[in-house]
């Protein structure tokens, strides 16, 4: 159990007036924004193209399971293995043969469609591209609210501190991912409108068409989403906070998106753990009434699940959900345990907002990390899978169902994030530890 921190004999007096700048606040919580709403579409972007390999790769296991099926039922007169070599476009063009010349062909493009998707999401890193643009958008608004209770270095001359640490903050970008393309929208955007050409067009509309599509067909089977009122917004973002305040509109706020967002990894974490396993079980009941070629599918459907829960780091990230909220939590109740002299006092504040800002940078961090171990794992193992891959070729259900397994073959990290650092070290710890995000 955390100890409460021993009460100040001397009383720190509240710090000279120190005038805040509204338009240098606005300018921060414009870049703020910026930051938060790039991350948020290199996010959608990345799970896109994740979800669209998934369902791709599970087409191509239903595909092949089916294709021996209508090889053995196509009327012929020669002999199937001769016809399954006959290339695809010649057997489309055969009335007797059209379904086999498609299903050939699609067993050729997919695994082809599959490899070049997983090279654009190498080469344009969107998920290295939503980890960093996140780091950076809480760094910055961690700094807005240290400037707003006038704490810590933001006691004299806080208008300096905080246009150095915006500086610092847009320094990370620097030689990363996120400056290897526009960030739209950006700080001030005006109305406008792109043209392209028609064959860019045709691309643009083909790849938003095969987003909505992955993204459509996973939230339709395996969504878990809770829908609640948000808290109400504050009303005036660039006033200096006092602890009402401050409490309201930012550790409330904080422990009730904890809160949500943890039950929400609950939900998807026992009923997608509780599927592999019921697909595990169907797979093996297929295989004993004499389905044996349809467990590949089963099989496929478990590892994209189990995949999912691996680079979406369901269960670790549900820990330190619960771990900060219950931080938060005991935060806040100390605080309303102190006198009213006893909150009047500056140095108490100064702990509530450290301590707090403390509680939520280490979850962060240690978020951060994990999320970027993870894709550094995936995009190096799927960079030699490409280096070595062979020319493309009818695949069978088995070395299909591997496009799925092998995604889930990383060296196993950590189970759980390292421990968060206690809500009330005796010392404050300095914001200024914040790692520079790769």
């Amino acid at each position: 159990m955390t100890s409460l921190p021993s009460e100040p004999t001397d009383s720190v007096p509240v710090p000279e007036s120190n005038a805040a700048s509204p338009s240098l606040l606005n300018s921060a919580w414009e870049r703020y924004r910026v930051y938060s709403q790039n991350a948020s579409k290199a996010q959608e972007r990345f799970l896109a193209v994740e979800r669209l390999i998934t369902l791709l790769a599970l087409l191509v296991v239903v595909l092949a399971v089916v294709h021996p099926i209508v090889l053995r039922q196509t009327p012929t007169s020669e002999n199937s293995a001769e016809l399954n070599k006959q290339l695809p476009l010649s057997l489309l063009f055969d009335q007797q043969h059209v379904g086999l010349g498609m299903l050939n062909l699609l067993l050729i493009i997919l695994p082809i469609s599959i490899t070049a998707l997983r090279a654009f999401a190498i080469k344009f890193s969107r998920g290295n591209s939503w980890v960093i643009l996140r780091g950076n958008a809480e760094a910055l608004k961690m700094e807005i609210f240290y400037y707003r209770t006038q704490v810590k270095r933001y006691q004299t001359d806080r208008n300096t501190e905080l246009a150095e640490k915006i500086q610092q903050i847009s320094q990370r970008l620097k030689g990363s991912v996120v400056h290897q393309r526009a960030l739209f929208p950006y700080e001030n955007q005006r109305s406008a409108r792109l043209r392209l050409g028609v064959v860019f067009l045709a691309i643009s509309r083909l790849w938003s068409l095969g987003q909505r599509l992955a993204n459509y067909g996973w939230e339709f089977f395996f969504a878990v989403k809770e829908e609640a009122e948000s808290l109400p917004k504050e009303p005036d973002r660039t006033s200096d906070l006092d602890p009402e305040g401050y409490i309201k509109y930012r550790l409330e706020e904080q422990f009730d998106w904890y809160r949500r967002k943890a039950r929400s990894y609950d939900r998807q974490h026992q009923l997608l753990q509780t599927s592999v396993y019921i697909f595990g079980g169907f797979g093996t009941l297929l295989a004993a009434i004499g389905f044996q070629s349809w467990v590949a599918v089963t099989a496929t459907i478990a590892a994209s699940l189990v995949n999912y829960l691996e680079y979406r780091r369901v269960e670790v990230t549900l820990m330190g959900y619960n771990q900060s909220a219950d931080a938060l939590y005991d935060i806040r109740t100390w605080w309303y345990s102190l006198s009213a002299d006893k909150q009047a006092s500056f140095n108490n504040f100064e702990k509530l907002v450290v301590n707090t800002e403390e509680t939520i940078r280490s979850e962060h961090n240690s978020w951060l990390q994990d999320m970027q171990d993870r894709l550094s794992d995936l995009y190096e193992s799927e960079g030699k899978k490409q280096h070595s891959a062979p020319h493309a070729k009818v695949v069978d259900a088995k070395s299909a169902e591997g496009l799925l397994k092998e995604k889930t073959d990383h060296e196993a990290l950590p189970e759980s994030k390292p421990e968060l650092l206690p809500p009330y070290p005796e010392l404050p710890l300095d914001a200024d530890t914040l790692p520079s995000a790769h």
